[in-house]
């Protein structure tokens, strides 16, 4: 007999045996299942009877029999044909047309062989509209502490507000408002009104009113190119100051000079075996170090990228006549602005933003390159006896060709670091995160001889860019350090070029015109004195489009980076191998916030005819405000030691605003920091 406890163990094994045994006996079911599974009978199969019937057979093999698809016929144009007053012959099939680029051949009617009218066929161009908002949101807060500095460190979100604040600031900073995405075409037109308006209205507030350097243009003024308010002889290219864009280094080929005769095969030894090594002897007293190609010991925070880069071109619709019944508008604004804070403070010192190695630029290149409607060297050397027809297309409505762009970045990536390099070698990077925006759009339409627009002709390129940096860092470390630190050393890029190919002349309506614009307008294909104009001597057919409503050209682009890189970081001077660790590189700058705009305007040279009048503008703004005040405040010293810091921008913050709005990156709810100063700044 077993007593109670066995008894309970006992029962325990057994049950723990079935248990065991039903597992086993489940797998081998299984195993079976699956076997008897793998070739299951899947009865007769279904038999489908097909019969195919044709009235035509297969036959033997027949050269030289061919066969050519007849042309369609032509569907009625949406447009009136007149032939001229004077007879003509009808022109043969292969008759080519020099019709320069960018046109379609005339397509003719079977009907013409026999002596019937031609029919043309003009192609209508299209409206297109594109809205594109690209955003990217980072928050990266790390913390690593592996050593005890005898630091405190506060909290990363304590410095969202200051970015905020430094965006506020920003945005106040731009002089024109950023239009907003319409609802239709009327609010398209609408919106490029109130841009022209807010120019009109603008003051500058002059450089001794306000704490930024700001340089504005308008008018034939701003018509250069301008590299932080300065003309330039050349553009300012990317490449040229940046390092993470920066073309690789070449490497030179060493060039190895043969010493002595070229041995021939006769001079060489007879025997393969083993030679005795004539020479001098190779020594090398100071072997290669790892020191050589850099520190072993590499701590970075910093290192960002905040990238937008957009391009638009376009080679939609244009004529080298453009007959208005309207007004035409054509503006070009281009507005840049950098804010930065690079106040560093290391071990208790203060290093001012301007004294430091971050630079900024704005950077705007207007371009205009004449582009004459290409002709054929025949053309050129015969000239040309004017159009012997005249083809009209005719849209009812507008024409709209509108993009809009806005791309913002917004990281936070305030780290703490308390670290001591005990290994052979040590790699920490807690930043090198890149944001990246990228818009490219290719527009393509026609060109015609003549366009006749019954509305306005509106053109406006709106380019609107931002960076807003706070890189603010607090550096602390031991006494004696002989190694490297790069807490500056950043890059705020603002690039826009803007192209135009193709010179447009605008010129009031005259009578020559505006008769032909009526007679288009009316349907009639007789223009009168405008076919002989010097514009339309060597087109063979005119090709002519009417547009009842507006021709709308716009493209805006936003671009805006905000970044927030105060560090907090702390280590021990000593390493293994020095004791003053001169073998450590500390970087918690080198971040780069880049914004790049192109636009670029194809077409051909035209004389724009203007019942209403032209209302031209351009108007360039760049704006560079560096902080210098001081974003470290002392803590209580109750709570701190002597080395802790509060990384606020003083002054730059405002008065308490209500509403979602106003906050571009508020810290989690479930957060609590420990600074005693949070309940005044949230």
């Amino acid at each position: 007999m077993l007593d109670d406890k066995s008894e309970i163990i006992a029962h325990f094994i057994g049950i723990f045996e079935l248990n065991l045994e039903a597992a086993r006996m489940k797998i081998k079911y299984q195993e079976l299942q699956a076997h008897l599974h793998a070739n299951p009978d899947l009865g007769p199969l279904f038999n489908v009877t097909i019969n195919v019937s044709s009235e035509y057979g297969l036959q033997d093999y027949v050269p030289e029999v061919s066969w050519r698809i007849p042309p369609a016929l032509s569907p009625n144009p949406p447009f009136v044909l007149t032939l001229p007053p004077a007879p003509v012959e009808v022109l043969p099939v292969d008759q080519g047309f020099a019709l320069g680029w960018y046109f379609n051949p005339p397509l003719w009617s079977p009907d013409a062989v026999g002596g019937g009218d031609p029919i043309f066929f003009v192609p209508l161009p299209s409206s297109v509209a594109t809205i594109t908002v690209q955003n990217n949101w980072l928050q990266d807060y790390d913390r690593l502490i592996n050593y005890d500095a005898d630091v405190a460190f506060y909290a990363p979100q304590s410095f969202e507000a200051v970015v905020q604040d430094m965006a506020k600031f920003a945005q106040d900073l731009q002089p024109l408002t950023t239009p907003d995405m319409p609802e239709d075409e009327t609010a398209i037109v609408e919106s490029v009104t109130a841009v022209l308006d807010e120019i009109a209205d603008f003051t500058l507030i002059g450089p001794s009113d306000g704490p930024a350097e700001i340089h504005l243009a308008v008018g034939e003024g701003a018509l250069s190119l301008t590299v932080n308010g300065a003309d330039a002889d050349e553009m300012l290219e990317l490449q040229d100051v940046s390092l993470v864009f920066a073309p690789p280094e070449e490497v030179e080929e060493s060039e190895t000079e043969a010493t002595g005769p070229i041995e021939t095969p006769a001079d060489l030894p007879e025997s393969n075996g083993p030679q005795e090594a004539t020479g001098e002897e190779i020594t090398s007293e100071d072997p290669p170090t790892d020191d050589d190609e850099g520190a072993p010991h590499d701590l970075s925070t910093g290192g960002n990228v905040l990238l937008n880069d957009s391009y638009i071109a376009s080679d939609w619709l244009d004529a080298s006549v453009i007959a208005v019944q309207g007004y035409v508008m054509d503006a070009k604004v281009v507005s840049q602005v950098n804010v930065w804070n690079d106040v560093d403070m290391i071990n208790g010192t203060q290093t001012a933003s301007a004294a430091g190695s971050t630079e900024s630029f704005n950077a705007v290149q207007f371009q205009s390159l004449a582009n004459p409607k290409p002709l054929t060297p025949e053309q050129e050397a015969e000239g040309g006896s004017g159009p012997q027809f005249v083809a009209i297309s005719k849209i009812d409505g507008n024409v709209i060709n509108y993009n809009y762009v806005k791309q913002f970045n917004f990281a936070m990536d305030s780290d703490v670091v308390s670290v001591r390099f005990d290994a052979n070698e040590t790699m920490i990077e807690s930043g090198g995160n890149t944001l990246a925006n990228g818009y490219s759009f290719l527009g393509l339409g026609f060109h015609y001889d003549l366009i006749v627009v019954g509305g306005n002709m509106i053109d406006m390129t709106f380019v609107s860019q931002t960076n807003v940096m706070l890189d603010s860092d607090y550096l602390h470390h031991g006494a004696g350090f002989g190694g490297e630190i790069e807490s500056s050393n950043n890059l705020l890029f603002n690039w826009a070029s803007l192209q135009d190919v193709g010179v447009d002349q605008n010129v009031a309506m005259n009578d020559t015109f505006q008769t032909a614009a009526d007679r288009v307008m009316d349907g009639d294909t007789d223009i009168g004195s405008a076919r002989d104009d010097t514009a339309f001597e060597h087109s063979e057919i005119l090709r002519v489009l009417y547009i009842s409503g507006d021709v709308i050209d716009v493209q805006v682009m936003e671009q805006i980076n905000v970044l927030g890189d105060a560090d907090q970081v702390a280590w021990a001077s000593e390493t293994v191998q020095h004791q003053d660790g001169a073998d450590v590189s500390v970087t918690t700058g080198e971040n780069e916030l880049i914004n790049m705009a192109s636009v670029v305007d194809a077409g051909i040279d035209s004389t724009i005819y203007t019942a209403e009048g032209a209302y031209t503008e351009t108007f360039l703004y760049q704006a560079d405000f560096i902080s210098e005040e001081d974003p470290l405040l002392a803590a209580d010293t109750d709570l701190l030691t002597g080395e802790a810091f509060l990384f606020l921008a003083d002054g730059l913050l405002g008065p308490e605003e209500d509403g979602e709005d106003s906050l571009i990156a508020a810290a989690p709810a479930e957060e609590t920091s420990v600074d005693i100063m949070q309940s005044v700044l949230a």
